[in-house]
């Protein structure tokens, strides 16, 4: 009787569950994952007889299960309780951080990387006369070391870091100023980016190596833009128990005027706060990823400044408008124009090319810095 009992509500529980899936409308976007879901397959015999509808069924039920994030919470909790160390690609980490495992770098796509940035800087810099930087980010892990499980498998990011250094890569170094500041709030404790803080070390950094002084923090009016903010780890854990980051902004003046992409009306903000009221918080820098940005600095002296980009640089160039005349920010994911002509139209003065260290291990859009150089007098 009580294997029948187990049975009957076994099944009662599944039948549930799928009648509440079909009556529960089709989500088609993440807030929490960040991305779009997968959707009821189109029924065909050719896409059954070769197996893609299956495929797409699973990934649809698997991604509109109901109550999909709270299932997802509940296994991160049993596999805690268990003494797991990570899950989703997150370490539990010391201090309430969810940090994102860097266990393994893609030599190959490193390398290739690597000879990209060397071929494009040297170019910029002997034939337009354009000092050329790089800037790689260490990720929390490289940094906040002591707050990682014991013997957690990762990536000696340093060796990363003099690999492409002694490749010829003009680096910056801002490990060891990130690492003197390693008790202060440099990265968020729910995402893979670093906090405004840790982007204003790493840019004075940058700075000091251009001759350049940089203001001090009390210069800049601290405003507190979120403090509800669950990021990219979080997302792939779904601890329940872990608290919300904060967002902060700093700036001098909260007015200036930023131009996305081709529109020919400019924003009069450097931070889109429409952001705020959704989980994605962290693109209230400067509307998230966006192809081609530039932002009118405050001055006027100061040159023009092109990053060349992923989201870490986004919160970096909150403190660079305040040296610099103008401000482009171009990422290669979405933008598949001649940076070098680029840099001749708009009368570029400095370059960095900033990319978190993880990411730039992986990227596959740099190599079109290499190609735009290639066979160039």
């Amino acid at each position: 009787m009580r294997g029948k009992s187990m049975t009957i509500l076994f099944a009662v529980l599944l039948f549930g569950f799928a009648i509440w899936n079909l009556l529960t409308p089709d989500q088609e976007f993440s807030e929490n994952e960040n991305r779009y879901l997968a959707q009821r397959p189109g029924f065909s015999a050719n896409a059954l007889f070769d197996g893609s509808y299956m495929k797409e069924l699973g990934e649809y039920i698997t991604d509109q299960f109901p109550l999909r994030n709270e299932w997802v919470g509940l296994k991160t909790l049993s596999e805690r309780s268990t003494g797991k160390r990570d899950s989703g690609g997150v370490y539990f980490a010391k201090d309430g951080f969810l940090i994102e495992q860097f266990c393994q770098a893609d030599q190959v796509r490193l390398e290739k990387n690597i000879e990209s940035v060397v071929s494009f800087s040297n170019y910029t810099q002997q034939k337009l006369g354009v000092s050329v930087q790089v800037l790689l980010a260490p990720v929390a892990s490289g940094v906040l070391e002591e707050k990682l499980p014991a013997h957690a498998p990762e990536v000696d990011q340093a060796m990363l870091l003099q690999q492409a250094d002694e490749a010829g890569v003009h680096l910056v170094n801002v490990m060891e100023p990130l690492q003197a500041h390693d008790t202060e709030y440099i990265y968020y404790k729910t995402d893979h980016h670093w906090t405004s803080l840790g982007a204003y070390y790493a840019y004075q950094a940058w700075q000091a190596t251009l001759g350049r002084e940089t203001k001090p923090l009390s210069a800049y009016t601290e405003e507190v833009l979120s403090d509800q903010f669950f990021g990219t780890t979080y997302s792939k854990a779904n601890l329940y128990t872990i608290q919300p980051d904060t967002i902060t902004a700093y700036y001098t003046t909260p007015q200036t005027e930023v131009w996305y992409n081709d529109d020919p009306t400019p924003e009069h903000s450097f931070y889109t706060r429409s952001y705020l009221k959704v989980k994605d918080k962290y693109s209230v820098f400067l509307n998230g990823n966006q192809p081609i940005t530039k932002v009118i600095g405050h001055n006027p002296q100061g040159g023009k400044l092109l990053l060349i980009k992923d989201s870490y640089a986004n919160t970096f160039a909150q403190f660079a408008i305040e040296d610099y005349a103008e401000v482009h920010l171009v990422d290669l994911r979405y933008w598949k124009e001649s940076v070098t002509e680029y840099i001749q139209e708009q009368g570029i003065t400095n370059v960095l090319i900033l990319y978190n260290l993880k990411n730039f291990t992986i990227d596959q859009d740099i190599y079109a810095l290499g190609a735009d150089v290639q066979g160039k007098a």
